[in-house]
């Protein structure tokens, strides 16, 4: 019953840690201003659709793009 209880506990903590980076992600993809809307209706669906593979590709993107003052 612990192993269960262990593995629902895991599962749950993955999902909660899942939901916050997707909503972190999609903030910060609507905030952009150097987006229009169909670029951010891109992401959105990118990251929704190819869940793990969207994030990563967007925080990588995301790091490479130089930042304004």
């Amino acid at each position: 019953m612990l192993a269960y209880t262990s593995g629902m506990l895991l599962a749950t903590a993955a999902l909660v840690t899942w939901i916050f980076v997707w909503l972190l992600v999609a903030v910060r993809v609507l905030r952009r201003h150097d987006l229009g809307v169909g670029g951010k209706v891109l992401w959105l669906i990118a990251i929704l659709v190819v869940p793990v593979l969207g994030l990563f590709v967007y925080f990588m993107w995301d790091a490479a793009r130089p930042r304004s003052a």
